[in-house]
């Protein structure tokens, strides 16, 4: 059993001090109110070149956010990707608005303008493309389209904090972005959100609705944020080796979940009944943001140098493809093998077996959940859209806490299972 040595499937990424201005801000009872929130949206806006910078409890609160901030009226159309994290074109629903699903790249799995455009209508209010895994979608065509059609335009840009097309960053070329700070992503900040416009309507209408949203309670936002400094101590390599990488192998021996998270309309089941809300980012968050930003830029750039060795050194493998950048600056937040159908779970314990594990995406085929199908029926459309069957996808995580030694040994080890020699 291979303890020492052993790859998480992914690696909190706190910035040095995390703790620190945790455990101040519980003593000082700055934890929900502080001067950090209108630094952080000040130093957050400067380094995207935005105008406006509003943040929110989470990236599902800032999505809602930004919708309610776009004044859409009531049953307006919205057209997402078909893949994508389901809860957010759920969200829309239950605001009241109807998603629409357009295509997606089979090997960048983003939408562009060729999949956007026949899905407009005259009921078309909005456009949401995703920058999903790192990887920018082709955003200034799609941003061209919208204009063209005069329809407004959100770039979920989840998994795209930092990246950047022709030195302009994602999340600044349509009326408004949308960015989480959730745990798995490459910016944590003990959770949180945000939205960045240039359009000072849209600013003046999320502003107001922040100035009526709730702050979650200080022992809430405390205890996630403790919870959120143990995963990130329990996803250093070393520490997971020697705990959570033995009740692991002890899981694929008997048989048993790999401690995977709730996908699909599993996941949405929490959501469905629920009523989503608006609510305010808290001053711890905000401080932990101002540390990110200090050290963001060198974190992506070390995910796409580790990125960049997985791919050179796994070469071609059959029955096996790794992501390729072929648009922007793909920062690698997730890494996705696409594996065929009935051998990704194959490939997954063999690969837990070597010491490293790995993750089942979260993203989800949207047209083929529960909550969507009464919409997709009542759509006129064709043909319905087309996306990849989740269960071929499986993430590897090449954040730069991960040696480069390590992440040659992932590969050599995908190769073996193949039957390759080494490259």
């Amino acid at each position: 059993m291979a303890l020492i040595g052993s790859i998480p499937r992914r690696c909190v990424n706190l910035p040095p001090g995390s703790l620190k201005s945790l455990v101040r801000s519980v003593v000082g009872n700055t934890v929900q109110q502080g001067p950090a929130i209108e630094e952080f949206h000040r130093k957050f806006a400067q380094w995207l070149g935005a105008s406006y910078v509003l943040g929110a409890s989470s990236g599902r609160s800032a999505f809602q956010l930004a919708l309610e901030a776009l004044g859409l009226e009531k049953d307006a159309e919205i057209i997402f990707p078909v893949f994508t994290f389901p809860v957010i074109p759920l969200v829309a629903k239950l605001l009241g608005y109807k998603p629409v699903f357009c295509d997606v790249d089979p090997e960048t799995y983003n939408s562009g303008p060729e999949h956007v455009e026949p899905k407009i209508t005259d009921k078309t209010g909005a456009v949401l493309v995703a920058h999903l895994f790192g990887q920018p979608c082709p955003i200034r065509e799609v941003a061209d389209l919208a204009r063209s059609r005069n329809i407004l335009l959100m770039e979920d840009c989840a998994h795209a904090c930092g990246v950047r097309v022709e030195g302009q960053h994602v999340g600044t070329f349509g009326d408004i972005g949308v960015f989480s700070f959730a745990e798995g992503k490459n910016m944590p900040c003990f959770g949180g959100g945000a939205i960045v416009t240039s359009d000072e309507g849209i600013a003046n209408r999320a502003g107001k609705i922040l100035s009526k949203a709730s702050m979650p309670a200080k022992n809430a936002i405390s205890k996630k944020a403790f919870s959120i400094w143990i995963k990130w101590l329990f996803t250093r390599p070393f520490v997971f080796g020697i705990t959570a990488y033995p009740a692991l192998r002890m899981k694929l021996l008997l048989g048993h979940s790999l401690m995977d998270s709730a996908i699909g309309d599993q996941l949405l089941e929490e959501f469905t009944n629920s009523n989503p809300h608006v609510s305010q980012m808290s001053n711890l968050q905000a401080t932990i943001g101002l540390l990110q930003l200090r050290h963001i830029d060198a974190f992506n750039e070390g995910a796409r140098r580790n990125a960049r060795i997985l791919t050179g050194v796994l070469g071609k493998v059959p029955g096996i493809k790794a992501p390729q950048a072929t648009e922007g600056d793909h920062i690698y937040v997730y890494y996705p093998l696409t594996i065929e159908h009935d051998k990704r779970d194959d490939l997954r314990h063999y690969l837990l077996r070597h010491g490293i594990d790995s993750k089942i995406t979260d993203m989800s085929d949207c047209s083929t959940l529960k909550p969507f199908q009464e919409l997709q029926e009542l759509q006129d459309t064709t043909k319905s859209p087309t996306a990849p069957r989740e269960t071929t996808l499986l993430e590897i995580c090449v954040y730069p806490v991960i040696s480069e030694a390590s992440i040659r040994r992932i590969a050599k080890v995908i190769r073996a299972w193949a039957g390759l020699a080494e490259y």
